[in-house]
Parts: structure tokens; C-alpha cells; sequence
């Protein structure tokens, strides 16, 4: 409701990080993710942090064939994409560019692979997202298998067991999202957690 006052309409939603137990179930668990949005003639780009993160999101998105932006000249192609309902783009972070806004009215959903682990790396991400403005989405998938959660493994395993999770569900609570942030901090800060 205030968002208005303080100037934050055109903003892209952030929506509460998803963590999964291992990298298989976070790749499964985006491509569900994938085929749902498509299906709801979504626009949906996962973004990869990684050339290897690419390579496999590449992999298991084959079946709907993504439009591959891995460099600066995928850019102009990842602009076109995002105006298509339906379409599936995978696109490497670094070629997220905030120079040129791009412009549509379809609802676009950036499903992020991983976060960084330095906060400012993924506001980077959330202000090329806030460009395409209030139809956008952003959701960071992360695994227990990522670097900048290796520390709270022995914490989260025992207390997932508990909870009888399986494999393939998530868990996405505001609690889990402002806790990577914490990590992202004392990452960035040079502490350790």
C-alpha cells in the first residue's frame, strides 16, 4: 500500500527464496517451476550464476526449448524473448544488463539458480528485473548444496528429517530468506558464520 508513497510501484515483486535439498531437486523443482509459468503464459527467464549452472539448466530445459543467452549478443535476443508469452530463456547473470530497459506487458518470472554470495552481485539482478517493472517476478533457487549454506547444513538437516520433507519440496519462509541475507552479510563482511 505504501509502496506508492515511497516510490516503489514499478518495482519487480520478490518473491521468498526456495531452498532445496540437494542441486537434482533444485534443477527439477525449476523445471516444474518452468513448465507451470509456460502453461500460464508467463514469460519466465532462469538465470544461471554460473557457466556450469547454465550448462545444466540448458540441459534440463531442453524439452522446452530455451532461448540460450550466455554473452552480451544473447542480449538483444533475451529482450524479444521476454515480450513472448509462454517463452523460456536461460541467460548467464552477467549479461543482465540495467543500460537498456526492456519493455513488455507479459508477466515475466526470473527463476535465479543460487544467489551470490555478496548481496550486492544479486541487487544487481533485482534492478535489471525492477526495469521490466511491476509484471516481474524474481525467485532465488537455492540448494543445501550451495557454498553460502555449508555452514547451516548440520542445523537443517536433523530439523528437515523432523519435518518428514522429501527431496523434492522446497522450503521458501520469509525466516529462510532474511537468514541468506544474514549469511550474505557475514559473507561479504569477511566473518564467518
Amino acid at each position: 500500500m505504501l509502496n506508492w508513497l515511497f516510490g516503489k510501484k514499478d518495482q519487480a515483486t520478490r518473491a521468498e527464496d526456495s531452498v532445496w535439498m540437494s542441486d537434482a531437486a533444485r534443477l527439477r523443482g525449476i523445471r516444474r517451476a518452468v513448465e507451470r509459468l509456460a502453461r500460464d503464459k508467463r514469460s519466465v527467464v532462469v538465470v544461471a550464476l554460473t557457466l556450469t549452472a547454465f550448462d545444466d539448466l540448458a540441459h534440463e530445459l531442453a524439452p522446452h526449448a530455451p532461448s540460450l543467452c550466455r554473452d552480451l549478443f544473447g542480449l538483444d535476443n533475451l529482450r524479444s524473448q521476454i515480450t513472448r508469452p509462454g517463452s523460456v530463456t536461460v541467460a548467464l547473470a552477467n549479461i543482465l544488463s540495467t543500460d537498456v530497459r526492456p519493455t513488455t506487458s507479459v508477466p515475466v518470472e526470473f527463476l535465479v539458480c543460487g544467489r551470490n554470495d555478496i548481496q550486492g552481485a544479486d541487487e544487481s539482478l533485482l534492478r535489471y528485473a525492477d526495469l521490466v517493472g511491476p509484471t516481474a517476478s524474481v525467485t532465488f533457487h537455492l540448494s543445501l548444496d550451495d557454498a553460502l549454506l555449508s555452514d547451516y547444513i548440520g542445523t537443517i538437516n536433523p530439523l528437515l528429517a523432523k519435518l518428514g520433507l522429501s527431496e523434492d519440496e522446497a522450503i521458501s519462509n520469509p525466516m529462510v530468506t532474511r537468514a541468506i541475507a544474514n549469511a550474505q552479510s557475514k559473507e561479504s563482511s569477511g566473518s564467518k558464520i
